[in-house]
């Protein structure tokens, strides 16, 4: 590059052109070095974008592609609860997300053929194979064969479903005298002037809220076994029976609901389309409340449609009658209930985040690196805090109370002491500080379940009551009007808590749809109760023989027992 000016005119130069000079070159050189700083801020800045993309993208393919639970530290060590510094764990495995988990359950492989329990089922059958005339006799001695063991081969045969038709046939009477009438009194119909029965309405009710199969997919079915039945005729039936028949016993649930001092709050969302005054796509909101498994009160669900999500709503539902603890979300609505209503947080929240946090990091650290990450760090720690419930979750609440004193606490304390110290310096931007900031601000709740043996860790049992709300949701999409809405979450409500209390939808449908049927129009509070999902009094064959094999585990930690599919059957109308 030639030199702008030559040795020789720089000789010739006066002092002031000299200092002129050196002022342009200063300027522009300033001007240079803003513009350059400029650049490197902006590559930061698109460093950080693409990195936080990245992240982002990371957390998007796990959630399509990967395993859905969070894991945990493995390693518990009951001496070593009061340093903090020494919750990590450090055992050496073939995965990272191995090294945190909880080891309490793992599958047991099948040792060979083990032959079905069927004991529960009708043998209708029975085929009996013996040696019958000359095959009696052994040919080569001649002697008659003797039976020396009997071998018995059980099999399941399945039978489609099919329908019957209920004839009602009334005779009318006359008097030939005076010509006045009479007929005999008999049982009231389900819904007047319908072909509805307890029994089809239940099979409707089971199959899209229990199994998920919309009213348009049952339509087609119904008439694959040639019955011509439409989609708007099964809603209105559902919506009938619903405000008819189940609302008094959801009325009741509610009334005992609010008597516990312990329940769980949740909300999803919902398109309600027949809603005045709004758009088609707005979202709308289901609410649900339930009691704690560990409250001593009633199993139940309830769920209650609502138009928005605003904090009014569970403060009308719970009214001035509840007192007690409400395990929930971090959702602020949740924070401004009334006087006697205590918020306990859900731990598992703050646990996803720091799991989101990991997870974008293992794409750049090795295992070892990982091991030393803050979010590796606190899993661990949070991981030892459901260790500890697992150990105790057979205990009583006292007995729960007194061990959470001595062992979950030191913990916890330490966990949050430890995430004060990087309060100030994390980057709230970033998944870490997301994860940090957001435990550190609900640290009095999620401290809460320290407080009384009742009480849950974290908030899942909400959640899984509303899974079979979710799956039905991504199934029929929306509700087409208020009404409709509204008769689903009654519906919901009658048949989740049925599966709390181990009963078997469909037949527990059935058979309160035909009590109710015959009590009338005002049935007596004291015939409702016996209707009841817990009731003693309920028929035997509403109730599920098989035992509830769900693991400690699994109740406790949100994994959610695997369902398997059988087609149109799984979704059968029928139970």
């Amino acid at each position: 590059m030639e030199p702008i000016f030559t040795d020789k005119q720089l000789n010739n130069m006066s002092r002031e052109d000299l200092i002129s000079l050196m002022k342009i070159v200063q300027e522009q050189t300033k001007k240079k070095d803003t513009e350059i700083q400029l650049l490197k801020d902006k590559q930061k800045e698109l460093e950080f974008l693409n990195a936080m993309l990245s992240d982002r993208l990371t957390l998007a393919q796990r959630k399509q592609f990967g395993a859905s639970s969070e894991k945990y530290a493995e390693e518990y060590e009951q001496m070593n609860l009061f340093n903090e510094a020494e919750a990590n764990a450090d055992a050496e495995t073939e995965e990272l997300f191995e090294e945190i988990r909880l080891s309490s359950y793992k599958r047991k492989k099948r040792k060979g053929k083990k032959e079905e329990d069927l004991s529960n089922f009708e043998t209708v059958e029975t085929r009996t194979y013996k040696l019958e005339g000359e095959a009696r006799y052994c040919p080569e001695c001649g002697k008659k064969y003797s039976v020396v063991t009997k071998e018995t081969v059980k099999r399941l045969r399945f039978i489609p479903a099919k329908f019957e038709v209920e004839e009602e046939i009334t005779y009318v009477y006359s008097c030939p005298e005076c010509g006045s009438m009479k007929r005999p009194e008999k049982e009231p119909s389900l819904i007047r002037g319908s072909i509805a029965t307890p029994s089809l309405v239940a099979g409707i009710m089971n199959a899209k809220y229990v199994n998920g199969m919309p009213l348009a997919r049952q339509e087609r079915e119904f008439a694959r076994y040639d019955l011509d039945l439409s989609t708007k005729t099964m809603a209105n039936w559902i919506i009938n029976c619903a405000d008819r028949y189940l609302k008094p016993l959801y009325q009741l649930m509610k009334e005992e609901l609010l008597e516990s001092r312990y329940i769980h709050c949740d909300e999803s969302r919902i398109q309600v389309l027949g809603e005045p005054d709004q758009k088609g796509t707005t979202q709308n909101w289901m609410w649900v409340y339930l009691t704690d498994e560990f409250s001593g009160s009633p199993q139940m669900v309830l769920f209650d449609y609502e138009r928005t999500c605003a904090g009014y709503h569970p403060v009308n539902f719970l009214g001035d009658r509840f007192h007690g603890y409400l395990t929930c979300d971090g959702y602020q609505a949740y924070h401004s209930l009334g006087e006697g209503i205590i918020v306990s947080g859900c731990l598992t929240h703050a646990r996803r985040r720091f799991d989101a946090a990991l997870t974008a990091l293992k794409k750049d650290f090795t295992k070892e690196q990982l091991k030393e990450t803050i979010a590796y760090q606190a899993m661990s720690r949070i991981g030892i805090l459901y260790k500890i419930e697992e150990m105790i979750h057979n205990k009583t609440p006292e007995e729960k109370y007194e061990e959470r004193q001595k062992q979950s606490r030191p913990v916890m304390d330490a966990l949050f002491e430890w995430l004060h110290t990087m309060e100030d310096s994390v980057d709230r931007s970033s998944l870490i500080g997301d994860a940090i900031l957001y435990t550190l601000n609900q640290e009095a709740y999620q401290k809460r379940y320290l407080e009384d043996g009742h009480l849950s860790i974290d908030n899942n049992s909400a959640e899984r009551a509303l899974k079979n709300f979710a799956v039905g949701r991504r199934n029929w999409l929306f509700a087409k009007s208020v009404r409709g809405a509204g008769a689903s979450a009654l519906v919901y409500s009658i048949t989740e808590t049925a599966l709390l209390n181990h009963l078997k939808p469909y037949a527990y449908l059935t058979y309160i749809l035909d009590e109710l049927r015959k009590m009338g129009a005002f049935p007596k509070e004291e015939e409702l109760k016996k209707l009841l999902p817990w009731s003693e009094d309920l028929p035997e064959y509403c109730r599920t023989k098989l035992k509830n094999n769900t693991k400690p585990s699994d109740i406790e930690f949100g994994r959610q027992p695997e369902t398997v599919s059988d087609g149109f059957y799984k979704m059968s109308i029928y139970g």
